[in-house]
């Protein structure tokens, strides 16, 4: 591979636009696809070496947005590999130019005692387009590059920002954890309007040998007033925030500073219903994902979350491990969010009849993107089966999953009964109250052919039971 960095002709101010388009909207797949339709429709005038490179471009767009979208397809799933791999093997290496030689020069470590003195010859640099543990990858046509601290302030790395090349770069990650690492932290001019902070604050900092089990970081309001003021703050897009954070104040904090640049938050620490209106308040006007898993949030602070005036581009909500019940689905299915979201996880959150039927009505369950729509460890009965089963909008799921709920007889013969459960591949309702009876129905339903497995262990099924299940299902099924 060559040493200098690679050189393409000028790119079009169409291509730019819409690059940067795609960077400011991670999550969402529509901007990356209109950028592929560009490429195809402009690959004569983009300002690529050539319209091949943009053809391929185009391909591998497509290429790994499909491939993030999950499926029980594993035939499809191997064919996107293949074509993946082709064109990464066919075209990476010009992509990147000498970025992988410049980071395999930076990470090699000197030789360890007495073999530092011993002459040996210097090893020599492989590109692998398909290493899995490299640096750098390619997600849904554009780059990533994760970078240490010292790394960011490296000139050879500088110069291959300032280039060309860099334009289809997502973003250049560094995991940044404590006050002064983020408010110490530099970059090269070139490489700055790449770069993407993951920051953790209030977490304790890794165990080391002298220090085993060191305490979380001591905060104050004070602190997280000036932390909130730097400039390295706007560079932050991952934002984890932990209960020493929120218990020296941070979340009220929020509501007056710019968090345009922040795609990703997630919170570890309890949050009560005043928590969940400060965390509604802030202005995350770009958001694309939020993790409130196991945060202990009631209907009010649902209500409060999902009434947000500034979620209006979440996509991805993360809220299992909740307490927050019918009362906070039904206030989450009612509001703007049931339009936009397309991941919903809220395993465990009390939830009962009245919020899954509501779930069943709602926009909600039709934009959700499968193959799995898991409801597990909530108590859900039979007027919740069949509310759910009766939804045509169930029809798209190739995974249903009601582990650990009440379903009984009634429930399971309602699956077993309804046409929208067709394109089941697996079905889980382990641990529920299905006996003899609703065993028979699953086992006589016309509509569960396509299941690949079935599990229904934990239940109230005697051996007649589990014989017309396995007569049925062979091996497939699991009781």
């Amino acid at each position: 591979m060559a040493r200098r960095s690679a050189r393409s002709s000028p790119l079009s101010p169409d291509l730019l636009a819409l690059l940067a388009g795609c960077r400011a909207t991670p999550a969402v797949d529509t901007p990356r696809l209109i950028l592929a339709d560009w490429l195809d429709e402009n690959a004569d005038t983009a300002g690529l070496p050539g319209p091949d490179d943009a053809h391929n471009r185009a391909a591998l767009i497509r290429t790994q947005v499909e491939l993030g979208r999950p499926t029980w397809d594993t035939g499809r799933i191997a064919q996107l590999r293949a074509a993946e791999a082709r064109l990464l093997s066919a075209n990476a290496a010009r992509w990147l130019g000498d970025l992988p030689l410049r980071l395999d020069e930076l990470r090699r470590r000197p030789p360890f005692g007495f073999a530092g003195v011993v002459p040996h010859a210097a090893p020599v640099f492989k590109f692998d387009p398909l290493a899995p543990y490299a640096p750098w990858r390619f997600s849904r046509g554009l780059l990533t590059v994760n970078l240490t601290i010292k790394e960011l302030t490296e000139r050879a790395l500088g110069k291959w920002f300032a280039s060309p090349l860099a334009a289809w770069v997502e973003e250049a990650g560094v995991d940044v954890a404590g006050l002064n690492e983020l408010m110490g932290l530099r970059a090269s001019r070139a490489l700055r309007p790449y770069l993407g902070v993951r920051y953790e604050l209030g977490r304790a900092p890794p165990p080391t040998l002298r220090l085993v089990n060191p305490p979380d970081e001591q905060l104050n309001a004070s602190q997280l007033k000036w932390l909130l003021d730097c400039a390295n703050f706007a560079h932050v897009r991952s934002l984890s925030v932990y209960a020493p954070a929120v218990e020296a104040g941070f979340l009220p904090l929020l509501a007056g500073v710019d968090l345009r640049g922040v795609r990703w938050l997630t919170v570890r620490a309890p949050l009560t219903d005043t928590s969940a209106a400060f965390l509604a308040a802030a202005p995350f006007v770009n958001l694309s994902a939020l993790d409130v898993t196991g945060c202990d949030i009631g209907p009010d602070g649902m209500r409060l979350l999902a009434g947000s005036p500034h979620l209006h581009g979440l996509i991805s909500l993360r809220a299992f491990r909740n307490r927050f019940g019918c009362d906070g689905l039904v206030a989450l299915t009612a509001s703007p969010l049931a339009g936009r979201l397309n991941v919903l996880e809220i395993q465990n959150t009390g939830i009962g009849d009245r919020g899954v039927q509501a779930l069943a009505e709602s926009p909600l369950l039709e934009r959700l993107i499968g193959p799995e729509l898991n409801l597990s460890m909530n108590p859900i009965g039979d007027a919740g089966a069949r509310a759910l089963v009766a939804s045509p909008q169930l029809e798209p799921f190739t995974e249903l999953v009601l582990r650990e709920c009440q379903v009984s007889d009634a429930g399971a013969a309602a699956l077993a009964a309804s046409p929208h459960v067709a394109n089941l591949e697996y079905l889980d309702l382990w641990k529920n109250g299905v006996g003899d009876a609703g065993a028979a129905a699953l086992a006589a339903s016309p509509h569960l052919s396509g299941v690949r497995e079935l599990s229904i262990r934990d239940n109230l099924i005697t051996a007649t039971g589990a014989n017309a299940l396995r007569a049925r299902f062979g091996d497939r099924v699991k009781v």
